[in-house]
C-alpha cells in the first residue's frame, strides 16, 4: 500500500500543478468555450483536494480501501487529459486552433509534370540549382514551360513561390529569370486552382518579392487579373502597401469597384480601411483611388469607419499611417 499511496501523493501534485496551469491560463476559445480552461482547473484542484484528503485519512492502518480511492482519484485526471490530448476535438474546445488535429495529411508534391524534363526542371528550382536549371532549359527537348504538375503548378508557379518566399535571398530570383527568358510567360493559374498568381505576389513585402512582382508585370502578367472570387487585385486581402504602389505604376484599374452583393460601393480604399490595413488604404487613396462609390463620394467610407470606430484600438491611433490616412481622408 505504501507505494500505492506515494503513486496517489505524486499524482494529487500533478494535479495541482496543472490547476494552477489552468486558472492562470489566459481566457482562448470562442465565445461559447472562453473560460473553459478556469472552470476545468477549479474542477481539478477541487478533485485533487479530496484525493489527498482520502490519502491523508487513508495514513490510518487498516484503510486500504482509502488509498485505493484516492490514488483512483489523482490518477482520473491524468488518464483524460492523456486521452483528450490524443482525441481529435478534445483540446480543441478550449482552443480552437488545435481543432484540425489529426486530419489528412497534405501529401508531398511529386511534381508529376507530363515530360520528363519538366519534372527535372521542377526538382533543379525546388533544391535552387539554377545551373542545372539553366542547362535543362537550354537542351533538347526543353521542359514544357506550358504544363502543369499533379497540383495544378506549373514551373512558373514554382519559381514565383520561391522567389517571394519570407525570408528568401535575391539569388531566388534566378529561376524566375531563367524561365522568363527562356519563354515562359505568366499565366492566372500558374500556382495552382486555390489562388491566382497575382494574389499570390501581391501579398509579399520584401525587396526581392516586389522585384518578382515587377518580373512579373514586365513579362505580361496583367495587374488587373482577377482574384480566386473574380475581384481585382486591389481587394486583396493580403496587399502590402509596397505592391499596392508597384501596382498603380503599371496602371491597374483605380475605378474598380467591390463586387460583393451589399458593397459594390466599396472601393479598394474602403475595403482595406474596413480591415484597419491603413497603410494599404493610404497608398491608395493617395495614388488616385477614389475613397469610395458613393453619392455623395465620400458617404460610403465615412459609413464604414463609423460602423468600425468601436474597432479602432489605441495602437490603430498611434500608428502613424492610421494618422495619415485620417488626415488624407478629411481633406
Amino acid at each position: 500500500m505504501r507505494i500505492v499511496s506515494n503513486l496517489g501523493w505524486l499524482f494529487v501534485v500533478i494535479d495541482l500543478i496543472g490547476a494552477t496551469m489552468l486558472v492562470l491560463s489566459r481566457k482562448g476559445g470562442d465565445a461559447a468555450t472562453r473560460g473553459l480552461g478556469q472552470g476545468l482547473g477549479t474542477a481539478l484542484a477541487a478533485l485533487g483536494l479530496v484525493a489527498a484528503l482520502l490519502l491523508w485519512v487513508s495514513r490510518t492502518p487498516g484503510r486500504p480501501l482509502l488509498v485505493i480511492l484516492g490514488c483512483v482519484l489523482a490518477a482520473a485526471p491524468a488518464a483524460l487529459a492523456a486521452t483528450v490530448t490524443l482525441s481529435k476535438q478534445g483540446l480543441g474546445l478550449i482552443y480552437p486552433s488545435m481543432r484540425d488535429r489529426g486530419g489528412p495529411m497534405i501529401p508531398s508534391p511529386q511534381y508529376a509534370f507530363p515530360d520528363a524534363a519538366g519534372r527535372e526542371a521542377a526538382l533543379a528550382l525546388v533544391m535552387t540549382d539554377y545551373a542545372k536549371l539553366d542547362t535543362l532549359l537550354r537542351a533538347t527537348p526543353a521542359p514544357d514551360l506550358t504544363a502543369h504538375d499533379e497540383r495544378g503548378v506549373s514551373l512558373l508557379g514554382i519559381a514565383a513561390r520561391t522567389a517571394i518566399a519570407d525570408g528568401g535571398v535575391v539569388r531566388e530570383l534566378e529561376g524566375l529569370r531563367l524561365l522568363l527568358a527562356a519563354g515562359a510567360r505568366p499565366r492566372p493559374d500558374d500556382v495552382g486552382p486555390d489562388e491566382s498568381l497575382i494574389e499570390l505576389v501581391t501579398r509579399a513585402r520584401s525587396e526581392h518579392a516586389l522585384t518578382a512582382l515587377e518580373m512579373l508585370l514586365d513579362a505580361g502578367l496583367s495587374p488587373n487579373g482577377q482574384m480566386h472570387d473574380g475581384r481585382l487585385v486591389l481587394f486583396n486581402l493580403m496587399l502590402s502597401p509596397q505592391a499596392a504602389r508597384v501596382l498603380l505604376a503599371h496602371g491597374v484599374d483605380r475605378t474598380t469597384r467591390d463586387t460583393r452583393g451589399g458593397a459594390e460601393d466599396w472601393s479598394p480604399v474602403t475595403y482595406q480601411a474596413d480591415l484597419r490595413r491603413w497603410a494599404t488604404a493610404l497608398v491608395l487613396l493617395e495614388g488616385g483611388v477614389p475613397r469610395d462609390h458613393g453619392t455623395p463620394a465620400g458617404s460610403v467610407l465615412a459609413r464604414v469607419m463609423q460602423n468600425g470606430k468601436s474597432q479602432i484600438t489605441d495602437d490603430d491611433r498611434a500608428d502613424p499611417a492610421f494618422q495619415s490616412f485620417m488626415a488624407a481622408v478629411r481633406r
